[in-house]
This record gives structure tokens, C-alpha cells and sequence, in this order.
């Protein structure tokens, strides 16, 4: 009789410590920048088109995917291209970051979000690719992977985000430079 009393406490903390770590899950990696212009929107969306083609355009498997002049919106898809150097030798890690662009402009203003950084990895190794899946905010949250200790999936994933980040800031910036190029005279 004592022994369920004392077993019972023990199992609800348990199970509420699993719920809460469910529960507990990351947040995934997204950059976010807003240009502000003395445009309209209409002009604004034709600049923002302009500087999706000279910049997030150039990316391997780049395609507008929708562009609506009246709603002030344009989305897109891209990957960027990885190799590890912290892992030589590792080709299955070798592969893609793909993102997602959303551009919303409205009077005066562009709002740029890339999210949904995906990495998947070589598949025509004889292991098959180890796929990191979704970048997280933190490493930390890395998702598990098989075929991978998890300090190297922690360490692989700084490095995956460390370079998407770095790679990503930079195409803003040439979109960013390339709509300024349209409005100043």
C-alpha cells in the first residue's frame, strides 16, 4: 500500500517532466529586415521585384513562386549550397540550405522574411545523407540525426546556421542596396 503512494507522486512528476520537454520545442530560425522607402506600393513592389532578381534570383534553385502587385506581396524559394569544414571527410553532410523569401510591401515600407531553412544532405553517398532538417534559433535544438553523436549535430549545426546566416545577411544587404539604387536618382 505504501509503496503505490510513494510510486505513484514519483510517476506524475515523470510523466509531467516528458509532457513539459515535449512541449518545450525550439524556435526555428528566420531573419526578418524592413526597408523603408518614399515610395507607393505599387512602385515599392517593382523595386522589391528588381532586387529579388539581382539578388535572392542568382541563388541555385531560385523561383518566385508568387507576386501580386495589388495585395503588395511576393514569395519565393531558394537553397544555398554547404560544405562542412569542420567535418572533413563527411560527405553525407555535404548538400542544401532551402529557404523561403516572403516580401510584403505596403506605402513607404518592404518587409523581408526569409524562414524555413531546411538543410538535406548528400544523398548520393553509400550511407546516404545525414539531414540536419530544420535550423533552430539555438543550437541546443538541433534535431537528432541518425548516424551522428549528438555534440557533432550540436557543432554541425552552429556551423550550418552560422553560414546560412552569414550567406543570407548578405543577399539583404545586395537587396537591400539594389532597391535604394531604384529610389535615389
Amino acid at each position: 500500500m505504501r509503496l503505490r503512494h510513494v510510486l505513484l507522486p514519483l510517476f506524475l512528476v515523470v510523466l509531467h517532466q516528458g509532457v513539459a520537454q515535449d512541449m518545450n520545442l525550439g524556435a526555428a530560425l528566420s531573419i526578418a529586415r524592413s526597408i523603408s522607402a518614399p515610395l507607393n506600393a505599387v512602385q515599392l513592389h517593382d523595386a522589391a521585384l528588381d532586387a529579388w532578381t539581382w539578388s535572392f534570383g542568382k541563388e541555385p534553385g531560385a523561383r518566385l513562386l508568387l507576386t501580386d502587385r495589388t495585395a503588395g506581396t511576393l514569395k519565393g524559394t531558394a537553397r544555398l549550397n554547404f560544405r562542412s569544414t569542420m567535418l572533413t571527410g563527411r560527405e553525407e553532410t555535404m548538400g542544401t540550405v532551402s529557404y523561403t523569401v516572403s516580401i510584403q510591401v505596403q506605402p513607404g515600407e518592404c518587409r523581408i522574411t526569409i524562414a524555413d531553412l531546411i538543410h538535406t544532405g548528400n544523398k548520393n553517398t553509400a550511407r546516404g545523407g545525414i539531414h540536419l532538417k530544420q535550423l533552430m534559433r539555438s543550437d541546443e535544438d538541433a534535431h537528432r540525426t541518425s548516424g551522428m553523436s549528438r555534440s557533432n549535430v550540436v557543432r554541425l549545426h552552429q556551423e550550418l546556421r552560422t553560414a546560412s546566416t552569414e550567406h543570407l545577411t548578405g543577399l539583404l544587404q545586395t537587396f537591400e542596396a539594389r532597391m535604394r539604387s531604384r529610389i535615389e536618382p
